[in-house]
């Protein structure tokens, strides 16, 4: 065994991941109403952005505003959106009135004129996602294989958390690395609807931790490989932690369960030291 290594302590991605903010609805043609201003005018376009193509700029009733392309009265092209609620914003391309291909979103932490001030205990709002969009979501379609068509795209989060790499309708999908700001340790591999599945748990010293992975932490079979070359293999034994203020399941089981809380432990099996060059186990 490596002595150096304290096997029930070495998981710290106990904390959760940062996630994005969910997708913020564009108003679209049942939507709130809206003046149309085209370029250079300063009255309003009579009836609206029906059948309107060129550059203008949409005032909405909410106090929403985009400027940018119409095509046929639906924003498409390149435009800026601005969300008066909490001063959010999108800058880059529509299609149809969905954000679709390469844009940025910048998600800001403004307290709304009609809104409470937040929970003292609740994590900020705020962050940015620049990269591809499919019909309004992050990333490719659905059923598509992300290596095949435009997903990539990098969330910095308000914690300083950054994760780059592909996404599909949303979620994290493919191959991606997050790095947690606090520590400057990463997870590198694959990932499956906004969690990692497998890859590797980077740290800066050049230690890592090399294999399959459940609720965003390692589980199952794996391997640490240390910065002199030594390796340790085992398992890693995930028990879920009792949670009294937990509700219930559903009857139609309708609503998504959170991912559980989890102790990690990492059994040991066998240990191979480098020396002098080769491997001796």
């Amino acid at each position: 065994k490596h002595r150096g290594l304290k096997t029930q302590h070495l998981v710290r991605p106990s904390r959760r991941l940062q996630e994005p903010f969910g997708v913020m609805a564009d108003p679209d043609d049942d939507g709130p109403k809206y003046q149309l201003f085209k370029k250079g005018c300063t009255e309003p376009n009579e009836g609206g952005s029906q059948q309107f193509t060129g550059q203008g700029k949409a005032m909405y009733v909410t106090g929403d505003t985009y400027e940018g392309t119409f095509v046929e009265g639906l924003r498409t092209g390149k435009g800026l959106y601005v969300f008066k609620k909490h001063g959010d914003s999108y800058e880059g391309k529509y299609e149809e009135n969905r954000k679709h291909g390469f844009g940025k979103m910048i998600y800001r932490n403004n307290i709304a004129e009609d809104e409470d001030p937040p929970d003292e205990n609740a994590p900020p709002r705020g962050g940015s996602y620049l990269g591809h969009y499919t019909a309004g979501l992050r990333g490719c379609g659905p059923n598509v294989n992300p290596n095949e068509a435009a997903s990539e795209g990098t969330f910095t989060y308000v914690n300083g958390d950054v994760y780059t790499g592909q996404w599909r309708e949303g979620k994290k999908q493919g191959k991606g690395t997050y790095t947690f700001a606090k520590d400057q340790t990463q997870l590198v591999g694959e990932w499956e609807q906004g969690k990692i599945t497998s890859g590797k748990w980077l740290f800066p010293n050049g230690t890592f931790y090399c294999g399959k992975f459940r609720y965003n932490k390692p589980f199952g079979k794996g391997v640490w490989v240390f910065k002199n070359g030594n390796q340790l293999m085992g398992d890693y034994i995930q028990k879920e932690q009792p949670n009294e203020d937990e509700p219930p399941p559903d009857d139609d089981g309708a609503a998504q369960r959170p991912d559980p809380k989890v102790w990690c432990q990492f059994k040991p099996k066998a240990s191979v030291a480098v020396r002098g060059g080769p491997l001796m186990s």
